[in-house]
């Protein structure tokens, strides 16, 4: 159905609720302000116009409705818009946080790729070393695999590697004297300096040797082994006590000490007293205890006590003997080596402190 101008025209007065005045001698009917009679272009009264005004009427409601639905899309689309910003907002955000992050995993992958190739170089040069290792250990192997007799005890790494160690670690080998420790490193040439390391001595003894004696009575007799009646400690056997002669059992080094208590009887006519350590027969060394210094006894009227020490470290050979006696002196008498049984005034004792192995 075709609308004219006029028809426009009246819904336009409709809408707006006023009589629309067009061209001069035009009147147009309102019919919202239902005007008994207004004379139309045509001579027709409002009655045979009737559908007329109710198409009218419905396209005014749908042209209200439209004008609701275009005002509420409007708002939505105001809506869209602002909802529309923020998400562009935060894909703009997510966008730069994403280009961060992702800068960040290049520079992380690259530092990765760097030490992969790092660890690429070190793991080469290791396989390369354990390879070099191992033939080195096969051929010190094959250098060893028959072992060989030296006719002796070890004195260095080369001889046990002669005779078939080929592991690295700490020895025992025999050195000048006395028994040594080295650290021997088999992975290396025995030309090489750091073939052979030297640690220390060891205490290797075959038997250990030391004794601890004691007197209980007085003894005065010049020129003569001291003798002695107790026996406190006496390992390996080598100390004679009813002679009083220790003889060596092994070539080393000992260590020996003696500690009395010299008497001075009131009619004494010595001043002195010098006890002297025998080698062989041969003094070795000596000490005194003189009246003078000495102190009265308490229970002994006019009698003299003094204290005599002697300690000496030997050299020996095997079968040596070592003891102790009174030098011998021109009024000596009443002049003696004083204990009594419990005072434990008078000890002698010994101990071997290196074996010598230079015989072997």
């Amino acid at each position: 159905m075709k609308i004219s101008v006029i028809t426009v025209l009246a819904v336009m007065s409709v809408v707006s609720g006023q009589l629309i005045r067009g061209p001069p001698g035009w009147t147009y009917y309102n019919p919202l302000i239902q005007s008994p009679y207004v004379p139309l272009l045509d001579g027709s009264s409002p009655q045979q116009k009737d559908p007329c005004l109710r198409e009218l009427k419905v396209t005014s409601q749908r042209l209200k409705e439209t004008s609701g639905v275009i005002g509420h899309l409007k708002s939505q689309l105001n809506a869209l818009e602002k909802n529309t910003r923020r998400l562009a907002e935060k894909m703009v955000k997510g966008w730069a946080w994403t280009n961060k992050k992702f800068e960040e995993t290049s520079q992380k992958s690259t530092d990765i790729s760097n030490r992969l190739s790092e660890t690429k170089d070190m793991v080469v040069n290791l396989i390369i070393y354990v390879k070099e290792l191992v033939a080195s250990a096969t051929s010190i192997s094959s250098s060893t695999s028959a072992t060989t007799d030296i006719g002796k005890m070890p004195n260095n790494c080369m001889d046990l590697q002669l005779i078939g160690h080929i592991k690295s670690g700490l020895y025992s080998v025999m050195g000048t004297r006395s028994v040594e420790t080295v650290y021997c490193d088999f992975s290396k040439r025995p030309e090489h300096p750091g073939f052979q390391q030297w640690v220390g001595y060891n205490d290797v003894k075959l038997s250990p040797t030391f004794f601890y004696v004691e007197k209980n009575v007085g003894f005065s007799s010049v020129a003569t082994a001291v003798p002695f009646e107790v026996e406190k400690v006496n390992t390996g056997n080598a100390m004679d006590l009813e002679i009083g002669i220790f003889t060596t059992p092994k070539s080393g080094i000992y260590h020996f000490s003696f500690g009395g208590m010299a008497r001075f009887d009131p009619d004494s006519s010595g001043e002195m007293l010098e006890l002297r350590l025998m080698l062989n027969g041969v003094r070795v060394r000596s000490s005194y205890a003189t009246k003078s210094s000495g102190w009265l006894s308490v229970t002994l009227a006019e009698t003299k006590f003094n204290q005599i020490q002697l300690e000496s470290t030997l050299k020996l050979q095997e079968s040596d003997r070592i003891w102790l006696e009174i030098h011998a002196h021109s009024g000596a008498a009443g002049v003696s080596l004083h204990d009594d049984a419990d005072w434990h005034h008078t000890h002698f004792s010994g101990l071997l402190i290196e074996e010598d192995f230079e015989y072997f």
